[in-house]
């Protein structure tokens, strides 16, 4: 890659130490400084209980977050310390697999540096979430594959099938993966020869061993996590607004200018792929569409998250990069976009990732909907609901959802314990809790104010009396004129059930 069109912070090996280690740094004290998000404290929750598998993810994120915690302990800091490194260590990965698929040096280097650059890290990497470990193997499992196309040696198969088990074990997104690497060997002729070899194959018996206790997880359960997760593949009512926003947002997180480039490079690698077959080309290309294109369709009927495509981003910057080093000579003023992109993807990058920790951290932009407010004012909510419930004298504190009750759990005091009526199968991995304890006193039921006529309605169905007790405010700093009530918390005492049996709050009525 010539000196001209080296991204600026990313021009050396130097230069990205320092971009590297002065983002950890920020990312770092982010991670001590906010407080949790929702999935973030319920998967905590589940790392207190480590099982084999839970309602909404295999169990990696909580073995991660329990390594986490054994050194630095139930915190914040503690809690996501690890993810961050992990973060950190994304730019090596990128970089040998750039190096691996190009043989060039200063390409590797660029694409260690844009991968910091991305929303996905910038601001991303200061939460742990599936997401983590699984961009972690998803990378590993590349690596491997080069390393089977460059070497020709058949042990890197096995260590691709374990990255692959790992992957899914991390989220089960890591299928499209395993996809990946049949359309690989199917469309390259210089691989088909695999398919006559043991080696392949003992990477997919270790890829299924791997799997093997969250399936049976699954089985013990009536497929309660895989159903939940590829139950959302069943297209709902036709709404294809979502496309545009998917699309706004994968733009959003990859950053503008990097955006500009993976698409680019992502043409350029697929028309290799299509035109030449060449083998890093077909990788990159087979391990990034097939998962684009399913949200792309899922996008036609529902909602798509952003960070669902967060496994596509060391793939997706290795495209960006190869498509650098192939700028259109027919269209110059194309050409000329795509290099300033280039020089400039990794200042407008950082900047924009910075900007987002300190408006998450001090509330820098006057957004009236502002998806940080979820990082705010636990602790003092749930001091203010424990309250209550002590002069009501409430035995349990109920919830409605799974986030109110893992940030009520993370934040309380734990003198009263802390039950999600409804939902139970997400607690499987705990004690179930006893109904009669339960029902012997009274109830502090906690609902979120975006849900207060749905619960209460049902509380009316379960208990005889049902008393308000209050609200409580989760707030944050007010600036900009803006209000600094992130969300109110309504408070009802419930006593004297109508039926054996915990209530189900959550079920339709």
């Amino acid at each position: 890659m010539a000196p001209a069109l080296r991204p600026v912070w990313a021009g050396s090996a130097g230069a990205v130490l320092v971009l590297v280690c002065v983002l950890t740094a920020v990312r770092l004290w982010a991670a001590g400084s906010l407080g949790l998000a929702a999935d973030e404290a319920y998967y905590h929750l589940w790392s207190q209980n480590l099982a084999l598998g839970y309602f909404d993810h295999p169990p990696m994120v909580a073995l991660l977050i329990r390594a986490s915690t054994a050194v630095f302990g139930d915190t914040e800091f503690g809690i996501r310390w690890l993810s961050v490194l992990l973060a950190a260590a994304a730019s090596l990965g990128v970089w040998r697999l750039v190096w691996r698929l190009t043989d060039d040096r200063a390409a590797a280097i660029a694409g260690a540096g844009m991968v910091q650059a991305t929303l996905f890290l910038g601001a991303g990497a200061m939460l742990v979430t599936p997401d983590t470990p699984l961009v972690l193997f998803w990378t590993l499992a590349l690596l491997a594959l080069v390393e089977v196309w460059r070497t020709g040696r058949g042990v890197w198969w096995l260590a691709a099938g374990l990255a692959v088990g790992l992957a899914f074990i991390s989220k089960y997104t890591a299928v499209f993966l395993g996809l990946a690497i049949l359309l690989w060997i199917v469309l390259v002729p210089e691989l088909r020869r695999w398919l006559r070899s043991p080696w392949p194959y003992a990477g997919g018996i270790l890829c299924l061993a791997v799997m093997a206790p969250v399936l049976w997880w699954n089985l013990a359960h009536g497929g309660a996590s895989l159903t939940k997760q590829f139950g959302r593949a069943v297209p709902k009512a036709f709404d294809p607004r979502f496309v545009p926003e998917f699309m706004a947002g994968q733009a959003a997180l990859l950053t503008p200018l990097i955006g500009i480039l993976v698409l680019w490079g992502l043409w350029v690698v697929g028309r290799r792929a299509l035109d030449q077959r060449e083998p890093g080309a077909v990788l990159l290309t087979v391990s990034v569409l097939p998962l684009l294109a399913y949200l792309v369709w899922y996008g036609l009927f529902d909602r798509v998250q952003g960070n669902w495509t967060a496994c596509l981003l060391p793939a997706s910057i290795a495209a960006a990069v190869i498509g650098a080093k192939a700028l259109p000579a027919a269209a110059p003023r194309a050409a000329a976009v795509l290099r300033a992109g280039l020089r400039w993807s990794v200042v407008s990058g950082v900047v924009l990732g910075l900007l987002v920790i300190g408006h998450a951290g001090f509330r820098l932009a006057p957004l009236a909907i502002d998806p940080t407010g979820q990082l705010h004012g636990w602790r003092a909510a749930a001091e203010a609901v424990e309250a209550t419930a002590m002069r009501a004298g409430a035995g349990t504190i109920g919830t409605a959802s799974y986030t109110t009750t893992a940030h009520l759990r993370f934040y309380g005091t734990g003198r009263l314990p802390v039950v999600q009526l409804g939902e139970r199968l997400r607690y499987a991995m705990e004690t179930a809790p006893d109904p009669a304890a339960i029902a012997a006193r009274p109830v502090l039921v906690v609902v979120e104010s975006r849900r207060v006529a749905e619960v209460s309605a049902r509380l009316g169905q379960f208990y005889r009396v049902v008393d308000p007790a209050g609200t409580v405010d989760r707030l944050w700093r007010p600036r900009f004129g803006l209000t600094d009530r992130m969300d109110q918390l309504v408070l009802f005492v419930a006593r004297d059930p109508l039926q054996p049996g915990l209530p189900d709050l959550t079920a339709p009525q």
